[in-house]
């Protein structure tokens, strides 16, 4: 049983079992060489480009992850772009009392094959408001190539993480963030527009609804007027 479970046909049989459970019938795209676990779920509408990995989270609806991205623990909404080669979620090691930051002396994940620990004693992974997430994503947020984002981060509804960004904070709704560290550069849109569009929500709205209207959303106080938002 363990030479069958080292095997290449192992492996392809379980991410089958996995694209299967959580793909068949809700029209996601996964590319060559794609990863999944079985805590990870879509929402429908989604594509994973190739070499992407993807563990214990949740994708929302429309949402798609390109090229190389390793996502792990992370609940993204509706809606999101996520670039090429972004890191989200990353763990943490002990920086302080500990005598090693190794793993070896506190974790029973076996990280290097083995462990001298008996029991836990460090958590390696920080959670946002006693979820199962250590990331959560809001809608429509555009995070750009090669971006790292830390546990415990909230990234609000319509932000933008510039390429190359190091996120080791929340971002605000509608905030557009570079560097690294990330900092806020500017807002998206005024005040009062991000609270009608944060009272509207039109992430929440049915397809069939957005194909309609889809033209309003070129302009955003045309969008804001028609829609009594």
């Amino acid at each position: 049983m363990d030479f069958i479970k080292n095997t290449a046909i192992y492996y392809y049989l379980k991410q089958f079992y996995f694209r299967m459970k959580n793909c068949y019938g809700k029209n996601v795209i996964l590319g060559k060489g794609v990863e999944l676990d079985s805590k990870t779920r879509f929402e429908g509408n989604n594509a994973v480009y190739k070499n992407a990995k993807i563990k214990s989270s949740f994708i929302g609806y429309g949402t798609y992850v390109a090229n190389g991205s390793n996502i792990s623990r992370t609940k993204i909404g509706r809606y999101c772009a996520i670039g090429d080669n972004v890191s989200i979620s990353l763990g943490i090691h002990p920086s302080k009392k500990l005598v090693s930051i190794h793993p070896a002396f506190f974790s029973l994940n076996k990280q290097s094959g083995f462990t001298y620990a008996k029991e836990t004693l460090f958590d390696e992974h920080i959670y946002v408001n006693g979820s199962p997430y250590c990331v959560n994503i809001g809608n429509d947020v555009w995070i750009g190539n090669n971006v790292l984002i830390f546990d415990g981060i909230t990234i609000g509804n319509g932000a933008i993480i510039g390429a190359g960004a190091i996120v080791t904070k929340s971002v605000e709704d509608y905030s557009i963030v570079l560097g690294a560290p990330a900092k806020h550069v500017r807002y998206r849109f005024a005040d009062d527009q991000i609270k009608r569009l944060l009272k509207f929500k039109w992430w929440d709205k049915d397809p069939s609804w957005l194909a309609t209207h889809y033209r309003q959303f070129m302009d955003i106080e045309q969008f804001l007027t028609e829609n009594n938002a």
